[in-house]
């Protein structure tokens, strides 16, 4: 009885089991669709009045200049819930000045349009680009 006990679980385990991984992976597409929902920060203007600003007001470092050096810097800031920008830090650098140009054009830009998250417009991370080229 108890043999007949056991396999009747075990047949009942085996068939929930789907079923279980079924609604969990339905419940994470969903929590990951409302995320989808919740915009990042964003530059006023979109990425191409980012990549303007940075053209413009990029100063190559003469140091790097004169080596050629070319790469890119990226740098990581906060934008507030005011849109400011805040903390920037260098994630990849090249060096030659090239550094030190790309924190002084971040902490230089002007605010940035606020990202949410579970709908609620919060200081969020981000990281951008600069690019040296020659």
């Amino acid at each position: 009885m108890m043999n007949k006990n056991i396999k009747r679980f075990l047949l009942i385990a085996v068939l929930a089991i789907p079923v279980v991984i079924a609604g969990s992976s339905v419940y994470a597409q969903t929590k990951n669709a409302s995320k989808d929902q919740d915009p990042d920060p964003e530059f006023i203007g979109g990425k191409t009045e980012l990549q303007r600003y940075l053209d413009a007001n990029l100063k190559y470092p003469a140091k790097a200049k004169e080596a050629k050096k070319e790469g890119i810097v990226y740098v990581s800031f906060t934008v507030s819930e005011t849109g400011k920008v805040m903390n920037p830090k260098i994630v990849r650098s090249i060096g030659m000045g090239c550094d030190e140009e790309a924190l002084r054009l971040v902490e230089e830009m002007p605010n940035w349009k606020p990202g949410k998250e579970d709908g609620i417009v919060k200081a969020l991370p981000v990281v951008i680009p600069v690019a040296f080229r020659l």
